[in-house]
Protein backbone atom coordinates (compact mmCIF):
# COMPACT_ATOMS: atom_id res chain seq x y z
CA UNK A 1 0.00 0.00 0.00
CA UNK A 2 1.34 3.46 -0.96
CA UNK A 3 -0.04 6.95 -0.48
CA UNK A 4 1.02 8.89 -3.56
CA UNK A 5 0.78 12.52 -4.55
CA UNK A 6 -1.67 12.80 -7.45
CA UNK A 7 1.21 13.92 -9.70
CA UNK A 8 2.88 10.51 -9.12
CA UNK A 9 -0.22 8.45 -9.88
CA UNK A 10 -0.15 6.56 -13.19
CA UNK A 11 -2.87 4.89 -15.29
CA UNK A 12 -3.18 1.23 -14.34
CA UNK A 13 -2.60 1.67 -10.61
CA UNK A 14 -5.24 0.13 -8.36
CA UNK A 15 -6.99 2.25 -5.71
CA UNK A 16 -6.52 0.72 -2.24
CA UNK A 17 -8.82 3.09 -0.34
CA UNK A 18 -11.94 4.77 -1.68
CA UNK A 19 -11.51 8.38 -2.85
CA UNK A 20 -14.19 10.93 -2.02
CA UNK A 21 -14.81 14.36 -3.54
CA UNK A 22 -13.38 17.16 -1.36
CA UNK A 23 -16.60 17.82 0.61
CA UNK A 24 -16.74 14.13 1.56
CA UNK A 25 -20.34 13.63 0.45
CA UNK A 26 -19.80 11.46 -2.61
CA UNK A 27 -17.49 8.57 -3.44
CA UNK A 28 -15.49 9.37 -6.55
CA UNK A 29 -13.51 6.12 -6.83
CA UNK A 30 -14.27 2.86 -5.07
CA UNK A 31 -11.52 0.71 -3.58
CA UNK A 32 -10.28 -1.68 -6.24
CA UNK A 33 -10.80 0.79 -9.10
CA UNK A 34 -8.08 0.63 -11.77
CA UNK A 35 -7.10 4.20 -12.51
CA UNK A 36 -7.45 5.49 -16.06
CA UNK A 37 -6.20 8.71 -17.62
CA UNK A 38 -9.69 10.17 -17.24
CA UNK A 39 -9.77 9.26 -13.53
CA UNK A 40 -6.45 11.01 -12.94
CA UNK A 41 -7.58 14.11 -14.84
CA UNK A 42 -10.71 14.25 -12.67
CA UNK A 43 -8.63 13.94 -9.49
CA UNK A 44 -6.53 16.90 -10.57
CA UNK A 45 -9.60 18.94 -11.56
CA UNK A 46 -11.12 18.42 -8.10
CA UNK A 47 -7.90 19.36 -6.34
CA UNK A 48 -7.44 15.95 -4.69
CA UNK A 49 -3.82 15.79 -3.55
CA UNK A 50 -3.24 12.15 -2.55
CA UNK A 51 -4.39 8.67 -3.54
CA UNK A 52 -3.91 5.43 -1.64
CA UNK A 53 -2.84 2.76 -4.16
CA UNK A 54 -2.33 -0.97 -3.62
CA UNK A 55 1.05 -1.32 -5.32
CA UNK A 56 2.74 1.51 -7.16
CA UNK A 57 4.92 -0.94 -9.11
CA UNK A 58 2.08 -2.97 -10.61
CA UNK A 59 0.04 -1.49 -13.47
CA UNK A 60 -3.05 -2.83 -15.21
CA UNK A 61 -3.20 -0.40 -18.13
CA UNK A 62 -6.13 -0.75 -20.52
CA UNK A 63 -5.55 -0.73 -24.30
CA UNK A 64 -7.54 2.52 -24.54
CA UNK A 65 -5.36 4.29 -21.96
CA UNK A 66 -2.19 3.07 -23.64
CA UNK A 67 -3.54 4.12 -27.03
CA UNK A 68 -4.48 7.56 -25.72
CA UNK A 69 -0.94 8.13 -24.54
CA UNK A 70 0.56 6.74 -27.75
CA UNK A 71 -1.75 8.72 -30.05
CA UNK A 72 -0.86 12.02 -28.40
CA UNK A 73 2.86 11.27 -28.34
CA UNK A 74 3.04 9.92 -31.90
CA UNK A 75 0.96 12.75 -33.37
CA UNK A 76 2.98 15.48 -31.66
CA UNK A 77 6.26 13.78 -32.57
CA UNK A 78 5.37 13.81 -36.29
CA UNK A 79 3.84 17.30 -36.03
CA UNK A 80 7.02 18.80 -34.61
CA UNK A 81 9.17 17.13 -37.26
CA UNK A 82 7.02 18.69 -39.97
CA UNK A 83 6.55 22.00 -38.13
CA UNK A 84 9.22 22.62 -35.47
CA UNK A 85 8.78 25.45 -32.98
CA UNK A 86 11.36 27.48 -34.89
CA UNK A 87 10.29 30.16 -37.33
CA UNK A 88 12.89 29.51 -40.01
CA UNK A 89 12.07 25.78 -39.98
CA UNK A 90 8.53 26.48 -41.26
CA UNK A 91 7.43 27.56 -44.71
CA UNK A 92 5.65 30.54 -43.14
CA UNK A 93 4.44 31.78 -39.76
CA UNK A 94 0.87 30.65 -40.43
CA UNK A 95 2.01 27.02 -40.36
CA UNK A 96 3.47 27.53 -36.89
CA UNK A 97 0.19 28.93 -35.57
CA UNK A 98 -1.78 26.02 -37.03
CA UNK A 99 0.68 23.51 -35.55
CA UNK A 100 0.24 25.02 -32.10
CA UNK A 101 -3.53 24.64 -32.49
CA UNK A 102 -3.17 21.00 -33.60
CA UNK A 103 -1.01 20.17 -30.59
CA UNK A 104 -3.90 21.17 -28.35
CA UNK A 105 -6.53 19.58 -30.58
CA UNK A 106 -4.98 16.11 -30.43
CA UNK A 107 -5.43 16.10 -26.66
CA UNK A 108 -9.18 16.46 -27.21
CA UNK A 109 -9.30 13.87 -29.98
CA UNK A 110 -7.34 11.37 -27.88
CA UNK A 111 -10.08 11.49 -25.21
CA UNK A 112 -12.61 9.86 -27.53
CA UNK A 113 -12.80 6.11 -26.84
CA UNK A 114 -14.27 5.16 -30.22
CA UNK A 115 -11.35 6.78 -32.03
CA UNK A 116 -8.86 5.08 -29.70
CA UNK A 117 -10.41 1.69 -30.39
CA UNK A 118 -10.07 2.19 -34.15
CA UNK A 119 -6.47 3.40 -33.81
CA UNK A 120 -5.56 0.39 -31.68
CA UNK A 121 -7.10 -1.93 -34.28
CA UNK A 122 -5.05 -0.35 -37.06
CA UNK A 123 -1.87 -0.46 -34.99
CA UNK A 124 -2.31 -4.18 -34.30
CA UNK A 125 -3.13 -5.11 -37.91
CA UNK A 126 -0.39 -3.17 -39.73
CA UNK A 127 1.49 -0.48 -37.85
CA UNK A 128 3.21 1.09 -40.87
CA UNK A 129 0.54 0.95 -43.55
CA UNK A 130 -2.44 1.71 -41.30
CA UNK A 131 -1.40 3.35 -38.03
CA UNK A 132 1.81 5.25 -38.86
CA UNK A 133 0.49 6.38 -42.24
CA UNK A 134 -2.74 7.55 -40.59
CA UNK A 135 -0.78 9.65 -38.08
CA UNK A 136 1.31 11.27 -40.83
CA UNK A 137 -1.75 11.85 -43.00
CA UNK A 138 -3.61 13.43 -40.08
CA UNK A 139 -0.74 15.81 -39.29
CA UNK A 140 -0.44 16.93 -42.92
CA UNK A 141 -4.23 17.20 -43.31
CA UNK A 142 -4.60 19.26 -40.16
CA UNK A 143 -1.87 21.66 -41.26
CA UNK A 144 -3.45 22.07 -44.71
CA UNK A 145 -6.94 22.55 -43.27
CA UNK A 146 -5.62 25.25 -40.96
CA UNK A 147 -3.61 26.97 -43.68
CA UNK A 148 -6.72 26.98 -45.89
CA UNK A 149 -8.43 28.80 -42.99
CA UNK A 150 -11.06 26.19 -42.26
CA UNK A 151 -12.90 26.66 -38.98
CA UNK A 152 -11.76 24.89 -35.82
CA UNK A 153 -14.69 22.51 -36.19
CA UNK A 154 -13.73 21.65 -39.76
CA UNK A 155 -10.09 21.15 -38.79
CA UNK A 156 -11.27 18.65 -36.17
CA UNK A 157 -13.36 16.80 -38.79
CA UNK A 158 -10.39 16.74 -41.19
CA UNK A 159 -7.91 15.43 -38.62
CA UNK A 160 -10.23 12.68 -37.33
CA UNK A 161 -11.21 11.78 -40.89
CA UNK A 162 -7.52 11.47 -41.75
CA UNK A 163 -6.82 9.30 -38.71
CA UNK A 164 -9.64 6.93 -39.65
CA UNK A 165 -9.65 7.22 -43.45
CA UNK A 166 -8.39 3.66 -44.00
CA UNK A 167 -10.19 1.93 -41.14
CA UNK A 168 -12.19 -0.05 -43.73
CA UNK A 169 -8.95 -1.83 -44.69
CA UNK A 170 -8.93 -3.43 -41.25
CA UNK A 171 -11.62 -5.73 -42.67
CA UNK A 172 -9.31 -6.91 -45.49
CA UNK A 173 -5.78 -7.08 -44.00
CA UNK A 174 -4.54 -9.69 -46.48
CA UNK A 175 -4.80 -7.11 -49.27
CA UNK A 176 -2.55 -4.57 -47.57
CA UNK A 177 0.68 -6.03 -48.91
CA UNK A 178 -0.60 -7.21 -52.29
CA UNK A 179 1.24 -5.19 -54.95
CA UNK A 180 -0.80 -6.35 -57.94
CA UNK A 181 -4.42 -7.07 -57.09
CA UNK A 182 -6.48 -9.34 -59.33
CA UNK A 183 -9.92 -8.11 -60.46
CA UNK A 184 -11.69 -9.70 -57.50
CA UNK A 185 -9.20 -8.24 -55.01
CA UNK A 186 -9.42 -4.85 -56.68
CA UNK A 187 -13.21 -4.89 -56.46
CA UNK A 188 -13.02 -5.67 -52.73
CA UNK A 189 -10.32 -3.04 -52.22
CA UNK A 190 -12.54 -0.35 -53.68
CA UNK A 191 -15.15 -1.11 -51.04
CA UNK A 192 -12.93 -0.13 -48.11
CA UNK A 193 -14.17 3.50 -48.00
CA UNK A 194 -17.74 2.17 -47.74
CA UNK A 195 -16.76 -0.30 -45.03
CA UNK A 196 -15.04 2.49 -43.12
CA UNK A 197 -18.06 4.76 -43.48
CA UNK A 198 -20.39 2.25 -41.87
CA UNK A 199 -17.87 1.25 -39.20
CA UNK A 200 -17.65 4.90 -38.17
CA UNK A 201 -21.41 5.36 -38.05
CA UNK A 202 -21.80 2.19 -35.99
CA UNK A 203 -19.41 3.65 -33.41
CA UNK A 204 -21.40 6.90 -33.35
CA UNK A 205 -18.60 8.84 -35.04
CA UNK A 206 -20.10 12.02 -36.41
CA UNK A 207 -21.50 11.96 -39.95
CA UNK A 208 -19.07 14.54 -41.37
CA UNK A 209 -16.12 12.36 -40.34
CA UNK A 210 -17.79 9.27 -41.83
CA UNK A 211 -18.30 11.21 -45.09
CA UNK A 212 -14.60 12.09 -45.13
CA UNK A 213 -13.80 8.37 -44.88
CA UNK A 214 -16.31 7.52 -47.61
CA UNK A 215 -15.08 10.11 -50.12
CA UNK A 216 -11.29 10.07 -49.60
CA UNK A 217 -10.66 8.04 -52.78
CA UNK A 218 -12.90 10.14 -55.01
CA UNK A 219 -11.15 12.10 -57.78
CA UNK A 220 -11.68 15.69 -58.87
CA UNK A 221 -12.61 14.51 -62.41
CA UNK A 222 -15.06 11.85 -61.17
CA UNK A 223 -12.83 8.84 -61.86
CA UNK A 224 -12.52 7.77 -58.23
CA UNK A 225 -14.49 5.40 -56.04
CA UNK A 226 -16.85 4.28 -54.54
CA UNK A 227 -19.39 6.84 -55.81
CA UNK A 228 -17.67 8.51 -58.74
CA UNK A 229 -18.23 11.92 -57.11
CA UNK A 230 -16.44 14.91 -58.63
CA UNK A 231 -15.43 18.51 -57.93
CA UNK A 232 -17.37 20.12 -55.09
CA UNK A 233 -19.49 16.99 -54.61
CA UNK A 234 -16.48 15.76 -52.64
CA UNK A 235 -16.40 17.28 -49.12
CA UNK A 236 -13.44 19.59 -48.55
CA UNK A 237 -12.23 17.40 -45.69
CA UNK A 238 -12.01 14.39 -48.02
CA UNK A 239 -10.27 16.45 -50.71
CA UNK A 240 -7.57 17.41 -48.22
CA UNK A 241 -7.18 13.86 -46.90
CA UNK A 242 -6.95 12.52 -50.47
CA UNK A 243 -3.91 14.70 -51.22
CA UNK A 244 -2.18 14.06 -47.89
CA UNK A 245 -2.92 10.33 -47.90
CA UNK A 246 -1.46 9.97 -51.39
CA UNK A 247 1.72 11.76 -50.38
CA UNK A 248 2.04 9.91 -47.05
CA UNK A 249 1.61 6.43 -48.52
CA UNK A 250 4.05 7.21 -51.35
CA UNK A 251 6.88 8.29 -49.08
CA UNK A 252 6.22 5.95 -46.13
CA UNK A 253 6.01 2.52 -47.72
CA UNK A 254 6.01 2.78 -51.52
CA UNK A 255 9.64 3.95 -51.59
CA UNK A 256 8.86 7.02 -53.68
CA UNK A 257 11.07 10.02 -52.94
CA UNK A 258 9.39 13.14 -51.52
CA UNK A 259 10.38 15.02 -54.68
CA UNK A 260 8.63 12.52 -56.95
CA UNK A 261 5.61 12.32 -54.62
CA UNK A 262 5.19 16.09 -54.91
CA UNK A 263 5.67 15.92 -58.67
CA UNK A 264 2.87 13.36 -58.79
CA UNK A 265 0.58 15.76 -56.94
CA UNK A 266 1.55 18.56 -59.33
CA UNK A 267 0.96 16.36 -62.35
CA UNK A 268 -2.52 15.26 -61.26
CA UNK A 269 -3.65 18.58 -59.76
CA UNK A 270 -6.97 19.62 -61.29
CA UNK A 271 -7.48 16.10 -62.61
CA UNK A 272 -7.38 13.80 -59.56
CA UNK A 273 -6.99 16.39 -56.83
CA UNK A 274 -8.41 19.81 -56.03
CA UNK A 275 -5.76 22.25 -57.29
CA UNK A 276 -6.39 24.59 -54.35
CA UNK A 277 -5.56 21.81 -51.91
CA UNK A 278 -2.45 20.81 -53.85
CA UNK A 279 -1.30 24.42 -53.99
CA UNK A 280 -1.79 24.76 -50.23
CA UNK A 281 0.20 21.55 -49.69
CA UNK A 282 3.22 22.59 -51.73
CA UNK A 283 3.12 26.14 -50.34
CA UNK A 284 2.92 25.23 -46.66
CA UNK A 285 4.46 21.79 -46.10
CA UNK A 286 8.28 21.63 -45.90
CA UNK A 287 9.00 18.47 -47.86
CA UNK A 288 12.66 18.55 -46.82
CA UNK A 289 12.94 19.98 -43.28
CA UNK A 290 15.54 22.60 -42.46
CA UNK A 291 18.87 21.01 -41.58
CA UNK A 292 18.20 17.75 -43.44
CA UNK A 293 21.28 16.10 -45.01
CA UNK A 294 20.53 15.29 -48.63
CA UNK A 295 22.14 13.93 -51.77
CA UNK A 296 21.41 15.87 -54.96
CA UNK A 297 20.88 14.40 -58.42
CA UNK A 298 24.40 15.73 -59.17
CA UNK A 299 25.59 13.28 -56.44
CA UNK A 300 26.77 16.20 -54.30
CA UNK A 301 25.84 16.10 -50.60
CA UNK A 302 24.70 19.07 -48.60
CA UNK A 303 22.32 20.39 -45.97
CA UNK A 304 18.95 22.10 -46.47
CA UNK A 305 19.66 25.70 -45.44
CA UNK A 306 16.52 27.60 -46.48
CA UNK A 307 12.98 26.27 -46.98
CA UNK A 308 11.10 29.58 -47.21
CA UNK A 309 12.54 30.94 -50.44
CA UNK A 310 10.88 28.50 -52.86
CA UNK A 311 7.67 26.47 -53.10
CA UNK A 312 7.38 22.72 -52.86
CA UNK A 313 10.40 20.43 -52.95
CA UNK A 314 12.84 23.13 -54.08
CA UNK A 315 14.78 24.35 -51.01
CA UNK A 316 18.20 25.99 -50.93
CA UNK A 317 21.10 23.59 -50.29
CA UNK A 318 24.53 24.35 -48.85
CA UNK A 319 26.88 21.82 -50.47
CA UNK A 320 29.66 20.27 -48.37
CA UNK A 321 30.74 17.20 -50.38
CA UNK A 322 31.36 16.73 -54.10
CA UNK A 323 30.08 13.88 -56.25
CA UNK A 324 32.86 11.53 -55.10
CA UNK A 325 32.16 12.31 -51.42
CA UNK A 326 35.16 14.59 -50.92
CA UNK A 327 34.87 17.72 -48.78
CA UNK A 328 34.76 20.86 -50.90
CA UNK A 329 36.68 23.97 -49.91
CA UNK A 330 34.62 26.56 -51.74
CA UNK A 331 31.37 28.06 -50.46
CA UNK A 332 28.75 26.48 -52.71
CA UNK A 333 25.01 27.15 -52.58
CA UNK A 334 22.55 25.35 -54.84
CA UNK A 335 19.17 27.06 -55.09
CA UNK A 336 16.81 24.40 -56.41
CA UNK A 337 14.31 27.12 -57.26
CA UNK A 338 16.78 28.35 -59.88
CA UNK A 339 18.55 25.08 -60.76
CA UNK A 340 15.44 23.43 -62.21
CA UNK A 341 17.28 20.39 -63.61
CA UNK A 342 18.70 19.50 -60.17
CA UNK A 343 16.63 17.81 -57.49
CA UNK A 344 17.05 16.00 -54.17
CA UNK A 345 17.68 12.34 -54.85
CA UNK A 346 18.03 10.98 -51.31
CA UNK A 347 17.71 11.93 -47.65
CA UNK A 348 20.79 10.76 -45.75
Amino acid sequence: MSILNVMEVRPGMCVQKAVYIPDGTQCLLKAGTTLSIKHIQKLKELGIQEVDVADRYTLFVSPEDKMQEALEEDFVSVLRKVSPKVSEANKNDSVMAVADFLEKLINKIAMEEEILQFMMEMRIIDKVRLYDTAIYTAVLSGLIAGCMRLSAENIYITVVGALLHNIGLAEMPTLLTVERRNPQQESLWKEHPTYGYYFALQKKIRKEVADCILYHHEKWNGSGYPKGAMNDEIPIHARIVAVCSSYASNVMYKNITPYMAVEELYGTSGMYYDSKVVNSFVTNIPIYPLGTIVRLSTKEVGIVSNIRKNKGARPVIKVYYNRVNRTITEDKIVDLGEERTVFIEEIL
